[in-house]
């Protein structure tokens, strides 16, 4: 299991601050949804039954997504003895740390897992070679040997991250200098169509334009970051690869693949569509519930609409860790 402590300036290790291990504030209904408490208000999204639900639906779209793998190929580990170290941030229900897991704990050893969230929703049975902490990975990683991971993975960070350079420094800081790899898996929300099926005033467009001006308005902006490679090149991460996959919104493409693809995005998207949107509208527009209500029934006739082929892209991030670490 992961050792709870934290590298001190010298080099040596030292015990986490006792700050780390306060009860965290309680979490609270806004809207009839439930939030987390700790640091209240920072993550717009809710954190209850639905919410965790449209998460594993989510994860299950990814792994389709990605021809059935838990990460990239691009992705792969040096031999170890002990199996790889792998850090999963923003880990949200856990189910992709809980499958790797399951995977590096049988296929490679003893590999270890560690999952950081700000909401503690994770299941309390999980394999014994995993580990969830209640952490704000935008707040210093106590507990953590820097150097010391295999693989830092990130996936849906987009509307939650305020700094996306501070984070890359620190993901550089944590992974062993050379060998480590890191993955991100994004989201491009903004629809598009090669047959010019969305009109600027559409409810899907209105919604896309209306929630990315919410998001960047809270500082943690949800629309995709075309930033990303620039910013692991000036942390001096090797083998910067991207690929880009087309996702579908409904099954209009012909492609059997595809459509299989579009079935498991149709159903997280519609389903998360509240989810993603009343955070946002209420605390920075004031809508009521209502009001998103109208908006998202009118955003997912458009989703499940055949005639409207449109479709977001996935953009899948692979880097390996510099060989000197930072300064």
């Amino acid at each position: 299991m992961v050792v709870v402590m934290a590298m001190a300036n010298n080099g040596s290790l030292s015990p986490v601050p006792p700050a780390a291990f306060q009860e965290p504030p309680p979490d609270y209904i806004e809207n009839g949804r439930l939030y987390h408490g700790l640091h209240k208000g920072k993550y717009m999204f809710p954190c209850d039954e639905d919410e965790k639900d449209r998460m594993d639906i989510f994860h299950k779209f990814f792994e389709v997504a990605m021809g059935g793998v838990l990460h990239s190929r691009n992705t792969t580990f040096t031999n170890n003895y002990d199996g790889p170290r792998i850090l999963d941030l923003g880990t949200g229900t856990g189910i992709w740390a809980i499958d790797m897991a399951d995977k590096y704990g049988s296929d490679m050893g003893t590999g270890e897992v560690l999952g950081l969230d700000l909401a503690r929703i994770q299941p309390p049975t999980i394999p014994e070679n995993l580990q969830f902490l209640q952490r704000d990975i935008e707040s210093p990683w106590w507990g953590l040997e820097v150097e010391s991971w295999d693989m830092v993975h990130i996936r849906m960070l987009s509307g939650s991250i305020n700094s996306w350079p501070a984070l890359y420094q620190k993901v550089r800081r944590y992974l062993k200098p050379q060998v480590g790899r890191f993955e991100q898996v994004e989201i491009d929300f903004t629809p598009r169509s090669d047959f010019g099926d969305i009109p600027a005033d559409s409810a899907l467009a209105t919604w896309a334009r209306n929630l990315f001006e919410a998001t960047l308005r809270n500082f943690r902006p949800l629309a995709y970051n075309t930033e990303i490679r620039a910013m692991l090149q000036k942390e001096e991460f090797l083998d910067i690869q991207e690929e880009v996959i087309r996702i579908p919104l409904n099954p209009w493409p012909d492609d059997s693949q595809e459509k299989d693809v579009a079935r498991w995005y149709n159903l997280a998207l519609t389903q998360g569509l509240e989810a993603m949107t009343l955070g946002p509208m209420h605390r920075i527009y004031g809508w009521t519930k209502d009001d998103v209500t109208r908006l998202i029934t009118e955003v997912r006739r458009d989703i499940c609409n055949r005639k409207i082929r449109a479709y977001n892209n996935l953009h899948v991030w692979t880097a390996r860790a510099p060989v000197k670490p930072p300064s």
